[in-house]
C-alpha cells in the first residue's frame, strides 16, 4: 500500500513538470505543428499513466477491505466460538451442581418435620378415642352429668320441674338429732335482696332436728307443730306460665306415706293425701304452686308444713321453680 502511494505522487509531478512545458511551448511562436500534436500526445500518455495508477490504488484499497472483511468473519466466527464455549460450559458446570446439591438436602430435611407432626397428630387421636369410649362405658359418670344436664334445659332447676328462674335450699346437721341449720344454695330470681329461711314452731324451746342419718341422707323433722318460713321477692319477674314448689326427701313413718301443704298471702295449696312415699331412697315430690306465688311482691312468705296421713316428713331439699311466659 505504501508503495502504491509513492508511485502515485511520482507521476503527478511528472504531469506537474509536462503541464509547464507546454506552457512554455504555447508562448513562443513555433510554427511546427507537428512538436504541439506530440506535446498533447505527451499528456494524453501521461494522464493515461495516471488514471491507470489511480484505478490500480483503488484496486489496492479494495484488496486491503476485503481483507479486513475478511478479518472481520473471522473475528466473528473466534467471538461466537469463544462465548458460547466458555459461557455455556461456565455456566452449565458452575449453576447445575450448585442448585442440585443446595436444594436437595433441604427438601429431605423437611421430611424429618413431616415425621414428627404425624407422630403427633396420631397420638392425639387415640387418646381422644380412649377418653371418649371411657366417658360411654363409665355409667357413674353418666350419672353425676344428668343433673347439669336438666339444669341447663329448664334454669337450675334440679327436681324436673321447668322453670327460668330457680330458689333451692338445703338442710344440712353434724350427726343424727343434731341442730338442723340451712345450707343456700342458689337463687335466681332478679330480686335477691329478701332471702331467709327458717324452721319455727309454737312449741316453746324448740330446736330445729337434723334426722333419718341412718336409712336416708338426713334432714329436717317436718312434723306435728314444726313449719319452714321462706321469705323472698318476686320482684321483676314477667308474667309467669307456672310455679312449683319440690321436696326432696320421705314420710318420715314407717307404716304410712305423708304430704305436704303451702301458704302465702296470695294462696294456700296441698298435694294429695299419701303423696310422699316412707320409704328410701329419697325423691323429688313436686307441686303446682302458681296460684299462691304470683310475680311482682317484693315481701313473699311461703310456709310448708307436713301433711296427712302421717304428717311427719324429713326433708332433705327444698326448690321453687319459676316459669316465666
Amino acid at each position: 500500500m505504501k508503495t502504491s502511494n509513492t508511485t502515485l505522487v511520482s507521476k503527478r509531478l511528472l504531469l506537474f513538470s509536462a503541464l509547464v512545458l507546454l506552457a512554455t511551448t504555447q508562448g513562443c511562436s513555433c510554427e511546427d505543428e507537428q512538436d504541439l500534436d506530440g506535446g498533447d500526445v505527451a499528456l494524453d500518455a501521461i494522464a493515461l499513466a495516471d488514471t491507470a495508477n489511480v484505478d490500480d490504488a483503488d484496486d489496492a484499497d479494495d484488496a486491503a477491505d476485503v481483507a479486513r472483511d475478511a478479518n472481520t468473519t473471522a473475528d466473528t466466527t473466534s467471538d461466537t466460538v469463544s462465548d458460547t464455549t466458555s459461557d455455556t460450559v461456565s455456566d452449565t458446570a458452575t449453576d447445575a451442581p450448585n442448585d442440585t446439591a443446595s436444594d436437595a438436602p433441604t427438601d429431605t430435611a423437611d421430611a424429618a418435620d413431616t415425621g414428627s407432626d404425624t407422630d403427633l397428630d396420631t397420638a392425639d387421636t387415640v387418646s381422644d378415642t380412649a377418653l371418649d369410649t371411657a366417658d360411654t362405658t363409665d355409667t357413674t359418670d353418666m350419672g353425676v352429668d344428668a343433673q347439669p344436664d336438666v339444669a341447663s334445659a329448664t334454669g337450675d332447676c334440679i327436681s324436673g320441674a321447668t322453670g327460668t328462674h330457680a330458689v333451692r335450699f338445703g338442710w344440712e346437721g353434724n350427726g343424727p338429732n343434731s341442730t338442723a341449720y340451712v345450707d343456700y344454695e342458689v337463687n335466681e330470681l332478679p330480686d335477691t335482696s329478701r332471702w331467709r329461711v327458717g324452721a319455727y314452731s309454737s312449741s316453746f324451746s324448740y330446736s330445729p332436728v337434723y334426722t333419718d342419718t341412718f336409712l336416708g341422707e338426713g334432714g329436717l323433722e317436718l312434723s306435728g307443730t314444726v313449719f319452714i318460713d321462706i321469705e323472698l321477692s318476686t320482684d321483676g319477674l314477667g308474667p309467669l306460665d307456672k310455679v312449683t314448689i319440690a321436696l326432696y326427701g320421705r314420710s318420715f313413718n314407717t307404716t304410712s306415706p305423708g304430704s305436704f301443704t303451702w301458704q302465702t298471702f296470695s294462696g294456700t295449696g296441698a298435694t294429695p293425701s299419701g303423696f310422699v312415699h316412707n320409704s328410701a331412697p329419697y325423691e323429688w315430690y313436686r307441686a303446682d304452686a302458681t296460684a299462691a306465688l304470683p310475680a311482682g311482691d317484693n315481701g313473699t312468705l311461703l310456709r310448708l308444713r307436713a301433711g296427712p296421713p302421717s304428717n311427719s316428713l324429713v326433708v332433705n331439699r327444698v326448690e321453687i321453680c319459676f316459669d316465666e311466659l
